[in-house]
């Protein structure tokens, strides 16, 4: 099937293959759970070739299924009329730079100063009614790159390709210690909960599997401080964090992990991140270039 969005609709073009099955059927792949598409059903936000139907209908090769998707929303948190930088937007996502010692979210909806908070009032700003979904979650004294899902009925399959790796995320991290330059290895050690201490990670036998691919980029013989780029392939807490610190070459002003006195921000940044377009088909790729004086 083709997709289009024709805002507030998005409508598929049915093909020979989907022929003879029903709406609820050719649904499932997009992870659209039975309360969802009951509520599409009741409120008519359902059609096919521009008439209501139920989801139970079925359809034939080159019918016109359209889904009313695109509801106004008012942002769920406080707004807070702080400056947010963009790096990218469609319709479906959004995607901003989190500065480094601010939180994504707060505990509780109605607090502020948190990048949820400065995302909603993005969203008053230039008009738009959308609720404050962040698809993924960096760690407070980490920068860099954070996605927002903008519709609801595109989560579900965000939050997939996010668990299934096909949203690409690569990282910038200083450690201390001096690697070999160009070096390149993989990091497969499983991560849980560290028992004597509540906020930390630690490798752990019984803990899940978590794999980082590393890749020496510089190193700065005098400061004994080495720039690498960390691909990842699974998203546990804290796992570029735990994982450097397991070969003794851990993230310089690390408050957890590293020994060392904290001089400032924890050099971990969000570089790059990457994404096929759930509608077009098309790859996103975004970057976001960390300060001068990171590295």
């Amino acid at each position: 099937m083709t997709l289009r969005i024709d805002t507030p609709w998005l409508r598929f073009s049915v093909s020979a293959e989907a022929e003879g099955q029903t709406i609820a059927e050719l649904l499932a792949p997009w992870e659209c759970s039975k309360a969802a598409r009951y509520k599409l059903e009741i409120e008519q936000r359902i059609t096919l070739n521009g008439q209501p139907v139920r989801q139970s209908a079925k359809v034939k090769a080159g019918d016109e299924l359209a889904l009313k998707v695109f509801q106004q929303e008012e942002p769920d948190f406080v707004p807070w009329a702080i400056p947010v930088r963009i790096l990218y937007e469609d319709e479906l996502i959004l995607a901003v730079s989190k500065p480094a010692g601010m939180i994504v979210h707060p505990d509780d909806k109605g607090k502020t100063g948190t990048l949820a908070n400065a995302v909603a009032a993005y969203y008053l700003r230039t008009g738009q009614h959308c609720t404050v979904r962040p698809i993924h979650r960096l760690d407070e004294g980490t920068s860099g790159i954070v996605l927002f899902s903008k519709c609801p009925f595109f989560q579900p399959k965000l939050d997939q390709a996010l668990a299934r790796k096909q949203i690409a995320r690569t990282y910038l991290a200083v450690v201390s210690g001096v690697m070999k330059p160009k070096d390149r290895l993989t990091l497969d050690k499983p991560i849980g909960r560290d028992r004597h201490n509540a906020k930390a990670y630690r490798i752990s036998p019984t803990g899940k599997p978590a794999v980082t691919h590393v890749e020496v980029l510089r190193c700065r013989q005098k400061e004994k401080q080495t720039l690498v780029r960390c691909q990842l392939e699974t998203g546990r807490t804290h796992q570029i964090r735990v994982h450097l610190a397991s070969i003794q070459r851990p993230i310089v002003n690390d408050p957890v992990y590293n020994p060392r006195p904290v001089q400032g921000r924890m050099k971990l940044h969000a570089w790059k991140c990457a994404w096929t377009d759930l509608v077009s088909g098309r790859r996103v790729e975004i970057m976001d270039e960390p300060e001068t004086e990171f590295w």
